[in-house]
């Protein structure tokens, strides 16, 4: 009994309006039963106070979903002391639809055992009404609407298992996209370790690859090699600044407003090219593939990137990837837009930071460039 003391969710607009909608049609019959004859021309007398009162049976439907139980029970006891009060009325036409809106509400809001409890007061309610009714006045109609209020009883039974399901799976999916967020961010973690075992490995060879060149002694007076080798142990070093201000640079996204997903590579192109251009976009790859440093397939990915950009969203766009033993070749080629340097200077500074080089051209409307970088040694 004490399940009748829950509250749920508060009285909603909604809630409101269907009692206005059923206390409004309960006074029009109200009005009737007072002006009009009943039966065979037999006028009924009923007190103009059947009017007003009989809003205590239908104003309990506003708070049907906060506390179903108790607006069942108040909704019996106002029609109980309606009979009472005023004798026999015609109040099936609103009764009875405030009896099937109460046993859906009471059945799709509670547990099992208060929901069985407003049946029962559902029930009651069916029998009281065709006892009480001056249309009915007997029993012999009860049957009826009391498998019709168990219907619907039923029906909101059906509602409340279809809402836990859909909780239930509104959960799961927030757990999974949890776990997924959690193992791009273990991904991205492992990513960064791999990194910084590359750097550690960069540094000792490139090192000790200086170190063999100065200690590789020039031969006496000679100018010219010793020159060349301060030019090689120039190129190395800058090469290995360089590779290391790269790989450094990623490392350094580690605050709160850095991606959670793995930096992408190339093999990464062909659904970026499907999103950006659509399925009739075509993309090849030549020669033989294999991994390449990080840095360079973040640059390959972001060159393409920026080159699709520089292009017309239309079908004939072809993107070719070609591994040659030195260097990468990217051709992205299509129909140019009007305002695209802007796209093309941005993937021209990717290509520089590898020293490599991007070149542009337009043919009958067509836009081709290539990228090269370099991977020697990689």
């Amino acid at each position: 009994m004490m399940h009748a003391m829950d509250f749920g969710p508060a009285v909603s607009r909604s809630d409101v309006l269907i009692a206005v909608a059923l206390s409004a049609l309960g006074v029009g019959l109200m009005v009737l039963n007072v002006l009009n004859e009943v039966g065979d021309d037999v006028l009924v007398h009923v007190s103009p106070l059947a009017v007003p009162v009989f809003l205590a049976v239908t104003a309990p439907v506003a708070w049907r979903r906060r506390a179903p139980i108790g607006a069942l029970a108040a909704t019996l006891v106002a029609l109980l002391a309606h009979w009472a009060l005023f004798g026999q009325l015609t109040r099936c036409g609103v009764v009875f639809p405030l009896t099937f809106v109460l046993a859906f509400a009471a059945a799709a809001s509670l547990e099992l055992r208060p929901a069985l409890l407003g049946l029962m007061l559902a029930l009651a309610l069916s029998v009281t009404v065709s006892l009480s009714d001056a249309a009915l006045g007997s029993l012999a109609e009860a049957p009826v609407f009391a498998v019709l209020a168990s219907v619907m009883w039923g029906i909101g039974r059906v509602a409340r298992s279809r809402g836990h399901m859909i909780v239930t799976l509104e959960a799961q999916a927030a757990e999974l996209r949890e776990a997924r967020d959690e193992r791009s961010r273990l991904e991205v973690a492992t990513d960064r370790e791999r990194m910084s075992t590359q750097l550690d490995e960069l540094l000792q060879r490139r090192l000790g690859e200086l170190a063999r060149l100065a200690d590789n002694p020039s031969p006496a007076g000679d100018s010219a090699a010793a020159t060349a080798k301060f030019v090689d142990i120039e190129h190395e070093g800058r090469r290995t600044l360089q590779e290391m201000r790269e790989i450094v640079g990623v490392l350094r996204e580690d605050s709160d407003d850095a991606p959670t997903t793995p930096q992408p590579t190339l093999t990464h192109l062909e659904a970026m090219l499907l999103r950006a251009k659509g399925a009739d976009a075509r993309m090849t790859v030549e020669g033989s593939p294999r991994v390449l440093p990080a840095a360079v397939e973040l640059s390959a990915y972001r060159i393409v990137e920026h080159l699709l950009a520089a292009l017309e969203d239309a079908p004939a766009v072809e993107v070719r990837v070609r591994f040659g033993d030195d260097a990468l070749e990217l051709t992205v080629a299509g129909s140019g837009r009007r305002r695209a340097s802007a796209a093309l200077e941005r993937a021209r500074e990717r290509a520089r930071l590898h020293r490599g080089t991007l070149a542009a051209t337009v043919r009958d409307g067509r836009t081709e460039a290539v990228a090269l970088l370099p991977v020697a040694g990689a």
